[in-house]
């Protein structure tokens, strides 16, 4: 007797069969996620409050990418616990947190590249604070870091989102090591359009990695 609906559910639920799964490397991938979220939340938020507060835009950006980071941590967090719980990765649970990351990836990208652009063509000028430049500086240790325990992981048990969410870290990084750079030009070459300029290059390069990385995984389905 045909059974209606079966072949529609098992498209949307399949799992990697529990002796494909290691527990311990699942485990330290949800680890890294949650310690990820909370940290690029934190931090974020500082990063964002104070670039308003000085109109550093680079700051800003790298504010956006870290919440947008938080929020794909977030559902990989989700993803893993689930895999926990049930002995198996769910294919569908993996599909949407690695769209998430890209997706979040790609939107912070435009709107870095498009606001250091407007920056440029405005010759629009801001100062770096101190405080600014703390957080740039621990961020950049802390996300280099969790990108590679991230990118790390994410070989061990085949995770595609869990790698750009590395990758996604690795921006951040890029853009903490961005904030410290413009920061030293506009203090001793008083180049006050760095950051500007700098927010621009991130963000092209955070959305070439967005696009990228979908069409390739688009190519593999």
């Amino acid at each position: 007797m045909a059974m209606p609906h079966a072949d529609a559910t098992d498209s949307m639920n399949t799992h990697k069969p529990a002796d494909e799964m290691h527990r311990p490397h699942v485990n330290a991938a949800l680890v890294v996620s949650l310690i990820s979220a909370t940290w690029t939340t934190a931090s974020a938020v500082t990063a964002i409050a104070i670039g308003l507060s000085t109109d550093t835009s680079v700051l800003v950006a790298f504010g956006a990418v870290g919440i947008v980071d938080a929020i794909g941590s977030l559902a990989l967090a989700y993803h893993f616990h689930h895999a926990l719980r049930h002995d198996a990765l769910s294919d569908n649970l993996e599909r949407i947190a690695h769209r998430v990351v890209l997706f979040g990836l790609f939107t912070v990208g435009t709107a870095s590249a498009i606001g250091g652009i407007v920056r440029l063509a405005g010759s629009q000028k801001s100062e770096a604070s101190i405080l600014g430049v703390t957080i740039a500086a621990a961020s950049l240790i802390a996300l280099l870091v969790l990108s590679t325990n991230k990118i790390h992981i994410a070989a061990r048990i085949g995770s595609p989102a869990l790698r750009s969410d590395g990758q996604l870290s690795l921006v951040g990084a890029s853009q903490a090591a961005v904030t410290l750079g413009g920061a030293a030009a506009t203090k001793w070459l008083e180049w006050r359009w760095a950051d500007a300029a700098a927010t621009t290059i991130i963000g092209g390069v955070a959305i070439g990695l967005a696009v990228t990385t979908w069409r390739t995984e688009h190519d593999k389905q």
